[in-house]
């Protein structure tokens, strides 16, 4: 295979590394993927007013394709779990605790004559929150209010980490680089009047809205650092900080479906589909969990570090959530849920651009869709360990029916791709920071419980991997 000089390549074929890097995301999460676990309903535990339950899922993905000398292998793995702990407080309103736990981790390895390069994502998030829930509040059917389970006010704090990297060996030459991030986020925020979020009366009901004016108290930062060593061993490396918050009052609105369920669960009961969209400045997942959407990692929100990323990866809230409801005293509560896990190439699309000429646009890679089934909480808690240190094991499945012929197609393009990324970004920031006008550069781019309430703290050594040490989730 004769070597091409990287900046004539970059020009001639940008648009084919962000679909390189595409199909390798699109093979390890394309598979449609449940998780199953141990049944447990909402039960009472030794006090009479306090009641624990708890779902998650966890979805495995591995794979291989052959075309000629070119060889792809994959394996992902990502899930989640929740476990709440309800209070009563009054013949009206209910402490709800919920604790959530994200893990996704995928390698991507690709291999051809004289080439090898592999890609690693490792993404975790930890919530904690305090929600204080009312059956006084309203939604409207139609523009008629009806009674409905509400949220009153909201305590919150968010970890969450991303770890990143990719190796590549040509011709016995070696690029490589990890980008490590890490957030926390802490505050609150209460609602006048109560948040309406689901008719206490789901019957004859198809469809609410709601609204609220937030005022909220909350603060984040966000930490990353990347490094890059070059084909001839030159080192190039970074770091940044982001400071945010959401302290400014304003409107927060609710829309609510009653949707089909689709799957049956392992308790065997009974449950009610629904989708809740929230509109302002944050994400609801689960149902009670508000994570102000200018700090959430996996929400689609644009950070500082986007720049240094070579791909992303999405959680779905609103439209990528269905959540699954059971009756209880204050109303509906949500014991069962579906979550879509996505990626998407929108900053390796940006840095693949041609050096003239229209960028390409940003490409996503096909979601997979977990089901959180009702589990006991230390099946729960166990899951949760896991999903925060990287699973392992589970189906594995081949690329299939979302992708088809197409993938076979792709594939060879990856191969061609994750070299060209690589190559392309050096020349591309080399060129942006000194002028040059052509040859090549080294270097990537550069009721609310007391607010100090913490989740457990997080082991006291960081685990190794290839992107470098891993952040602390």
């Amino acid at each position: 295979m004769k070597q091409k000089n990287p900046a004539r390549h970059g020009r001639t074929n940008g648009w084919l590394i962000a679909t390189g890097i595409t199909v390798l995301f699109a093979l390890a999460l394309a598979p449609a993927l449940t998780g199953a676990a141990n049944a447990a309903s909402p039960s009472a535990s030794a006090a009479s007013n306090t009641t624990q339950w708890a779902y998650g899922g966890q979805g495995n993905a591995t794979g291989s394709l052959q075309i000629g000398t070119n060889s792809l292998t994959w394996n992902a793995t990502f899930g989640w779990t929740v476990i709440f702990t309800a209070t009563n407080t009054s013949n009206s309103t209910v402490m709800l605790e919920e604790q959530r736990t994200v893990g996704l981790d995928l390698t991507t390895t690709l291999t051809a004559k004289n080439l090898s390069a592999t890609y690693t994502y490792h993404g975790t998030e930890s919530d904690l929150a305090f929600v204080n829930l009312t059956d006084n509040a309203t939604v409207y059917v139609n523009g008629t209010p009806v009674p409905a389970l509400g949220i009153q006010n909201e305590n919150l704090h968010v970890q969450a980490t991303v770890d990143q990297s990719i190796q590549v060996a040509l011709r016995g030459l070696t690029h490589s680089g990890f980008l490590n991030v890490s957030g926390v986020a802490q505050g609150s925020v209460a609602f006048t009047p109560a948040l309406g979020l689901i008719p206490l009366n789901l019957t004859g009901v198809n469809m609410w809205n709601s609204s609220a004016t937030a005022n909220p108290s909350a603060s984040w930062n966000i930490s990353y650092a990347w490094a890059d060593q070059g084909w001839n061993g030159t080192t190039r490396s970074g770091t940044g900080d982001i400071a945010g918050n959401w302290t400014a009052a304003g409107p927060v609105s609710l829309i609510g479906l009653k949707v089909e369920v689709v799957h049956p669960f392992s308790d065997h009961k009974v449950r009610t589909g629904v989708v809740l969209l929230v509109s302002g400045p944050v994400d609801a997942y689960d149902g009670y969990i508000l994570v102000p959407h200018a700090f959430d990692l996996f929400g689609g929100a644009q950070h500082a570090y986007d720049a240094e990323s070579l791909g992303s990866a999405s959680v779905g809230s609103g439209q990528g959530e269905t959540l699954y409801v059971s009756p209880g005293a204050r109303g509906p509560v949500v014991s069962a849920a579906d979550s879509t896990f996505g990626a998407t190439t929108g900053a390796a699309s940006a840095l693949a651009q041609p050096v003239s000429g229209p960028a390409p646009a940003a490409a996503n890679g096909p979601g997979a869709t977990v089901e959180g089934q009702p589990m006991s909480v230390p099946a729960a808690q166990a899951e949760s360990a896991c999903l925060l240190s990287g699973c392992s094991g589970g189906a594995s499945s081949a690329a299939g029916g979302l992708l088809g012929i197409a993938v076979i197609a792709l594939a060879v393009v990856a191969v061609v791709g994750t070299v060209a990324v690589i190559e392309w970004r050096s020349y591309a920031r080399r060129r942006s920071q000194k002028g040059l006008v052509g040859g090549y550069g080294e270097s990537w781019s550069n009721g609310v419980p007391p607010t100090g309430a913490q989740p457990p703290a997080p082991p006291a050594e960081a685990p190794q991997g290839p992107e470098g040490p891993r952040t602390l989730p």
